[in-house]
């Protein structure tokens, strides 16, 4: 179920591609400890990186889902200019399809944000009030979830259409969710 301030999703005709896929993916978690969530690892697997990402607990995987969803949705894999570790890095993402200025951003396009140990990043789906951004990603407070982020962390926001996008591909502005995310690790 979509938190209240979300669920006019539901009421807007078809939804962009990464949203659409993203939400099927809504409440998957990690696995603390030694095991490790497949629906996860399975992600990493089909981006080719099951070497090199072992565990979902302890190595982030914001990056990991964002890249899953581009791949499944059969948008253009981003140029990883020969080192997959770019593949598991969210600030990368900020090299993906179009630039895009903030004040043009829109439902289903790609906002990279800066943290303290590197980057985070998720798929738009509004703006708060206040003007931060609200999205769904993954490692969002160790799941794939809905959380709104300070507008003053934002690095680059990106987008991708080969086609017209939907007529849903707007800008929306919602009641705030009441808590700004600190958790993308």
């Amino acid at each position: 179920m979509l938190p209240a301030n979300i669920q006019w999703l539901e009421t807007i005709g078809t939804l962009p591609k990464l949203v659409s896929a993203a939400l099927q993916y809504l409440g998957v978690k990690e696995i603390k400890g030694s095991d490790n969530n497949p629906v996860i690892m399975d992600m990493a697997k089909g981006l080719g990186l099951e070497s090199i990402y072992t565990s979902d607990d302890t190595q982030a995987w914001c990056a990991v889902f964002i890249n899953h969803l581009i791949r499944i949705t059969g948008k253009p894999q981003i140029d990883i200019k020969g080192d997959k570790y770019n593949l598991l890095r969210a600030k990368w993402l900020s090299h993906w399809g179009e630039k895009v200025a903030l004040m043009d951003a829109q439902l289903g396009d790609i906002v990279v944000i800066d943290r303290e140990g590197g980057g985070h990043v998720f798929v738009l789906l509004a703006f708060g009030k206040s003007g931060n951004p609200i999205g769904i990603g993954g490692n969002q407070g160790n799941k794939v979830s809905i959380a709104e982020f300070d507008k003053n962390r934002i690095i680059a926001v990106r987008r991708y259409y080969s086609t017209v996008a939907p007529e849903s591909a707007k800008q929306y502005i919602v009641d705030s969710m009441g808590n700004v995310s600190n958790n993308e690790s």
